[in-house]
């Protein structure tokens, strides 16, 4: 078994040969994941605990907050009646139907490492899962199946994985794979890479994957947007209106908490005006969402909001001046009325497209800090965070979150 300091140490002499500027940001990032994303690589063997805000008062959501001790929730990913939790300390199987049913899986007994980035489920309802230095992995029936680069996988750090009826596409800090028959078979596995592509690929530090009309493929990196249609390649950046001007976000940043400021990729600082120490990074992707328009909703390191229309080829940006809270958006998710919900470093709003309504741990939420949004089929909506996760309900007439009742 690969333990995760040898991943790491593999992966920081790799950078030394081959990307020395880059080991500043990758410095920079192992901080930011020790402070949001505390105890990688640690198990812990605590119960998750669940108790309720009892507070009437009405700017106090009904919710329950699950408390996961040190494990913060990157990703959540609802399969019929579970409830799949991707934290900083390994994955936890939750069976929304009964409050203490639930399975931890961690590098104890399955995964190389328990840091994880991304859930995604196959069309044959495998559960994949993107990790923190240790590859892919695999549950299949309870079987669970490692994959890294001896493979064929670019990168041990994954952070998002789409699939369409032929091929899974696997987002690394390398580069893009396509998987395109058995994955433990080293020919399933293509490459894509800022090299091979002359370019078409705008950056090799990929976040983000989603799934357009007639199998266009978008990806989300640190240094823009990248369109791959299956033969060309298009991209998009700062310079062409991805992410709000630095102009409009600057006093909002300043106040962004510290653990955020001039804490990432400061490969980008050159093409970017001086930003005075302020985190703000327009061209990173954070997260991604193509929504039932196709539109596609970009979420920026400290530029906001970004909508981006393939039609008309045009961005336009929300920041806090919109009505968002924060301008660092950490998760995007759609709900099937087609509002969106929006995770930031300063709490979570919900956007019909024309307002933004927040919430923030005055209201409820177990954390400021929304890492990941999830709606299960029972309409409960599920926020990760800091140390835990929050369940709400939404009124299905309204949409709304439902707050608690007045005795």
């Amino acid at each position: 078994m690969i333990k995760l300091k040898n991943v790491v140490f593999i992966q920081f002499t790799y950078l030394q040969k081959h990307h020395p500027l880059r080991i500043i940001s990758h410095t920079c990032f192992l901080f930011i994941f020790t402070v949001l994303f505390p105890a990688v690589g640690i198990s812990f063997d605590k119960p998750l605990a669940k108790y309720s805000k009892g507070e009437s008062f009405p700017h106090i959501l009904k919710s329950d907050n699950f408390s996961l001790n040190a494990r913060n929730v990157k990703v959540l990913k609802s399969q019929g009646d579970t409830l799949w939790m991707g934290t900083s300390m390994g994955v936890i199987k939750y069976d929304t139907t009964s409050l203490n049913n639930y399975t931890v899986y961690d590098n104890r007994n399955t995964l190389l490492s328990n840091g994880i980035f991304s859930i995604s489920i196959a069309p044959n309802d495998q559960v994949w899962f993107g990790t923190y230095g240790g590859g892919l992995s695999t549950l299949d029936s309870e079987k669970w199946t490692n994959i890294n680069t001896p493979q064929g996988l670019n990168d041990a750090f994954v952070y998002d994985l789409k699939f369409t009826n032929a091929s899974m596409w696997v987002a690394t800090w390398s580069g893009v794979n396509r998987v395109q028959g058995d994955p433990l078979i080293h020919d399933s596995w293509s490459s894509f890479t800022v090299k091979n592509t002359d370019g078409g690929l705008i950056d090799n530090w990929v976040y983000a994957i989603e799934i357009g009309e007639n199998n266009n493929i978008w990806f989300g990196t640190e240094g823009g947007l990248s369109l791959f249609n299956g033969k060309q390649w298009k991209n998009w950046n700062h310079k062409n209106g991805l992410g709000a001007s630095y102009k409009i976000v600057k006093h909002d940043n300043l106040m962004a908490t510290d653990s955020f400021k001039g804490s990432h990729h400061n490969n980008q600082v050159i093409n970017l005006p001086n930003t005075e120490n302020i985190s703000y990074r327009p061209n990173y992707i954070v997260s991604m969402h193509l929504d039932q328009s196709n539109r596609l909703w970009i979420g920026t390191w400290g530029g906001g909001l970004s909508m981006f229309d393939p039609k008309t080829q045009i961005f336009r940006n929300y920041t806090v001046k919109s009505g968002l809270p924060g301008n660092y958006i950490l998760a995007i998710h759609e709900g099937p009325d087609g509002n969106l919900w929006i995770g930031s470093n300063k709490g979570l709003s919900k956007f019909d497209g024309t307002t933004f309504i927040n919430y923030s741990q005055t209201n409820g939420l177990i954390s400021d800090y929304v890492f990941s949004i999830e709606i299960d089929n029972n309409s409960f909506l599920w926020v990760g965070g800091h140390h835990g996760m929050t369940r709400l309900k939404i009124d299905v007439k309204s949409g709304d979150l439902s707050r608690l009742d007045f005795k």
